[in-house]
């Protein structure tokens, strides 16, 4: 064989493996989650991946990789048996790469189509002053704690949304999967899109749980930026590091503060941005098995069970409230996590679907870790917030539901010194937990408004309220200096 015809096959070979590992990834996406959006996969490229859920990965290196290569070597091998002569042959041949280019070409336009790039590509690529406008820092306005500061315990539910409560969807949801949420909502504050259970809207840049926490306690949305370096997603120490989060806040006023999750915290950067925006004490798996309250070889699911979750939360608060001072307490719960979430002992086999079986496993063990609190002598000064991080991302399990159904992330607020002016028929996005959560504590905030999220105790508009949710939507995506130079930390060229 020729040198030239040896570079062709080599070429066209490879041509062809890049065209199926995209279309592999392309279907793995969709077939894994239930909404993918470009700027999640931009994310993942840039930060962090220790501690991925191995069963995810391994499935990911399976269906993508090997499904990949398997797909190149038959097609080979179709090209070798071809008859060595006639027309087509001769044709198939001469044009070998210029046919696995345009294969190539076809299943990066189907990537970019599924999902929907172009729009992406022009928003992000449009100048918007609509960041820098209503962008109100912490440090800009006055903020006045209650003379004896309330401590906060914040608990980040995994994938909860309220459509688990609704069976008006119909199937899967034949029953409320989450009637311990759902009587904690009814009971306390659920901040609502209805006059019903309900919650907050999602945005691009808050769609997946590192986001979505970072969303939570600093008002603003995770904006991926692709000329952006990894550092500014966590990959070193860095996440946002322009941004001023209620870490920081209760940092300043004397807080101590913990973050407890039930993986490696480095994953997608939660580590380097709580420490970062708060200098929270981290518990994850590592931390425990260091101390030697795991055993070294010890890895459930994404690393421990919501059931040893729930035992180190209790002495970890208990820890804190040890202590002369107030604290922040946040959690993440991990067992609803997709795909069908995990099967603990504590769950009961009440319905067909696994994941019906977990939801309200989970919805047991908050509710139960709920009650703990309330007998704790330090439950009179406590916050308690209850929030989803995101939707759910199991695409098997609301499949079938209308697809204009309006699914929101649930939310509950208990033992805050305040009312709210109306908590319910409320617009609003996860933006807005930022400042809620401090007015939970009975923080009065000059304004209402933090990062770029309002105040829902308060009689003030959301910015959902006031330019609807497709409008805010496109305008947060949009490019903005402000946030390149200030959130980011991005030198703009002249």
């Amino acid at each position: 064989m020729g040198i030239k015809k040896y570079k062709k096959r080599i070429t066209s070979l490879l041509l062809l493996l890049a065209c199926n590992l995209l279309t592999f990834f392309t279907i793995w996406l969709l077939d894994r989650y239930d909404r993918i959006y470009i700027d999640q996969v931009l994310f993942q490229m840039k930060s962090s991946s220790e501690g991925v859920q191995g069963n995810l990965a391994l499935n990911a290196v399976i269906r993508i990789g090997m499904f990949g290569i398997i797909t190149t070597a038959v097609e080979y091998w179709i090209y070798r048996k071809m008859p060595r002569q006639g027309e087509s042959f001769n044709f198939v041949r001469k044009h070998t790469i210029m046919f696995s280019a345009l294969a190539l070409v076809a299943s990066i336009i189907i990537f970019i189509t599924q999902l929907d790039v172009v729009a992406y590509v022009g928003l992000v690529s449009t100048d918007s002053t609509f960041i820098e406008e209503n962008y109100v820092s912490p440090y800009d306005v006055k903020l006045e704690f209650p003379q004896k500061k309330r401590n906060l315990i914040y608990i980040f539910l995994e994938s909860m949304e309220n459509t688990f409560a609704d069976t008006s969807v119909g199937e899967p949801i034949v029953e409320n999967f989450i009637p311990e949420l759902t009587k904690m909502a009814e009971e306390n504050v659920n901040f609502s899109h209805t006059k019903e259970l309900g919650g907050a809207h999602s945005y691009l840049g808050t769609t997946w749980t590192a986001a979505a926490m970072a969303t939570q306690t600093s008002g603003v949305p995770v904006k991926v930026i692709v000329t952006a370096d990894e550092d500014t997603y966590g990959a070193e120490e860095d996440f946002l590091p322009g941004v001023v989060s209620l870490g920081e806040v209760l940092e300043k006023y004397g807080y101590n503060q913990t973050l407890l999750v039930g993986s490696d915290a480095e994953f997608h950067g939660r580590q380097p941005y709580f420490i970062q925006h708060g200098n929270y004490n981290i518990v994850d798996i590592d931390s425990l098995k260091a101390e030697g309250r795991l055993p070294e070889d010890y890895h459930e699911w994404w690393g421990f069970e919501d059931q040893k979750l729930f035992a180190f939360a209790k002495e970890e608060v208990s820890k804190l409230a040890s202590q002369d001072a107030p604290f922040n307490f946040t959690m993440l719960t991990c067992d609803t996590h997709f795909p069908d979430g995990y099967v603990c002992e504590l769950c009961e086999e009440q319905y067909e679907e696994q994941y019906s079986n977990v939801l309200a496993c989970s919805s047991r063990q908050v509710y139960e870790f709920v009650e703990w609190i309330k007998e704790q002598p330090f439950y009179e000064n406590t916050t308690i917030v209850i929030s989803g991080d995101h939707l759910t991302m199991d695409n098997d399990f609301l499949a079938d539901i209308d697809p204009e159904y309006e699914r929101t992330i649930y939310n509950c607020i208990i033992n805050a010194p305040i009312e709210p002016v109306n908590e319910k028929n409320r617009m609003f996005g996860t933006i807005d937990m930022f400042p809620t959560t401090l007015a939970a504590m009975g923080v009065e905030i000059e304004g209402d408004s933090l990062g770029l999220g309002t105040n829902l105790f308060s009689e003030k508009a959301t910015l959902t309220e006031v330019y609807g949710f497709d409008l805010l939507n496109e305008e947060m995506q949009k490019r903005s200096d402000f946030y390149n130079e200030e959130i980011l930390d991005i030198e703009e060229e002249e």
